[in-house]
């Protein structure tokens, strides 16, 4: 019986196909936006996670200032909390720190033939540095290496983007009146988060002379921990944040200082991925609503000119739910129609979308999930039209007619 009710709606929708095919449309527009939008908002987060994961799940990093307070720039010194190098020798006594690497940061006027360049480079202790942030990798060259003066290594849009003439291996620049020596040139990242393709590193205390009066004697701008193996990350820190706060005077939530933690931005990305994937989805949730507005008005239209369809129904015996379920059903396949045709789209685009490097993330779930809220919406939006239907007398119906 449900086979015959169910073949019947769908010939009546194939009697209308054009009306059909336009309100299939509303749905295909509505199930594609959410898709698209959504799997768009998911790529960006799984892209920030594995971006994240480059951080070090044993890394914290610990620099001065509050988090909250306004940064000063590069070359300004920190507003409060600043970081020497006994502060570096005071937590290397902290349980649970494999070893600590201090480093420095300003802007620097950057001169290769005739042309000049403002840029951040990072002073860095060459060995520790390299150990602490173990993504790092070379294009061109070699990485600073332990004694070395007077070297860089560049990101690749330093070497390739900001001059006329592209910087290579051994190209010398004039930093501050001083011939550096190009050492190496970092692999192109393309990250949204990593910085590395814009980034200029150099030894420490290379940076410290360009810096000069800025900096105190031994300051640091801050400093680069690795915990031990088997130590929870968490713990730590705030072993290293209650000896901070020992040392200084301060007293909870007083804090001069940002300590920035796996768990720490893991829950800040998540925050702003998840807002950021919930407006998309809002926005696409507006065309769905258009979608189910245009089911329920196409079923509403379809009652009304089919008035004497539904009186020989019930004259011949149809009861109120047959008549009920022919309705549910057009609008149902409608729906779920819509719906696979907005997901098969809604895939290719994105596969389209990929060559360009939008991050997308295609997932089963979320395809049937729309699949499913497209069945819904069909339903829901059919049934109101669809109880009208069936609650017909038909001697009023046939005399429409």
């Amino acid at each position: 019986m449900q086979k015959e009710l169910f073949l019947y709606a769908l010939h009546g929708l194939m009697q209308r196909s054009l009306r059909s095919y336009l309100t299939i449309l509303g749905v295909v527009i509505g199930i594609f936006s959410v898709f698209i939008l959504v799997s768009i908002g998911q790529g960006v987060t799984a892209s920030v996670n594995s971006e994240l994961e480059a951080f070090g799940s044993s890394t914290i990093v610990v620099s001065p200032g509050s988090l909250m307070a306004a940064s000063p720039g590069p070359n300004a010194p920190p507003m409060s909390g600043r970081f020497f190098l006994k502060d570096l020798r005071l937590l290397e006594r902290v349980d649970g720190i494999d070893f600590l690497t201090p480093y420095l940061y300003g802007r620097i006027g950057m001169e290769y033939k005739g042309e000049q360049l403002s840029a951040t480079v990072l002073g860095i202790e060459a060995t520790n540095f390299q150990r602490a942030v173990s993504t790092l990798e070379i294009e061109d060259g070699r990485f600073i290496r332990e004694g070395d003066r007077q070297v860089l290594v560049i990101g690749s849009k330093i070497a390739t983007e900001y001059f006329n003439d592209d910087l290579y291996v051994n190209s010398v620049v004039d930093i501050g009146g001083k011939k550096y020596r190009i050492a190496g040139i970092m692999k192109a990242t393309g990250g949204t988060l990593d910085d590395t393709d814009t980034s200029i590193y150099a030894p420490i205390e290379d940076v410290r002379e360009v810096l000069g009066s800025l900096l105190a004697r031994d300051e640091i701008h801050g400093m680069y921990i690795i915990t031990k193996e088997g130590y929870d990350v968490e713990e730590v820190a705030e072993d290293i944040k209650f000896t901070l706060r020992s040392q200084r005077g301060l007293l909870e939530g007083e804090e001069d200082f940002t300590m920035v933690t796996p768990a720490f931005i893991s829950e800040q990305v998540g925050i702003i991925t998840g807002l950021l994937t919930a407006f998309l989805g809002g926005i696409a949730a507006i065309s769905l609503l258009v979608g189910s507005v245009t089911i329920a008005n196409t079923m509403f239209m379809s009652v009304l000119e089919r008035y004497s369809e539904i009186g020989v129904l019930k004259a011949i015996g149809a009861k109120q739910g047959d008549i009920l379920k022919i309705f549910i059903f057009e609008s149902a396949i409608i729906g779920l129609a819509g719906g696979a045709i907005g997901i098969l789209i809604g895939i290719m685009v994105a596969q389209v979308l990929s060559l360009f490097a939008v991050p997308v993330s295609i997932s089963m779930e979320l395809a049937a999930f729309c699949l499913f809220f497209s069945l819904v919406i069909g339903v829901v939006a059919g049934y109101f039209p669809a109880k009208n239907a069936a609650q017909m007398v038909p001697v009023e119906a046939l005399r429409t007619e």
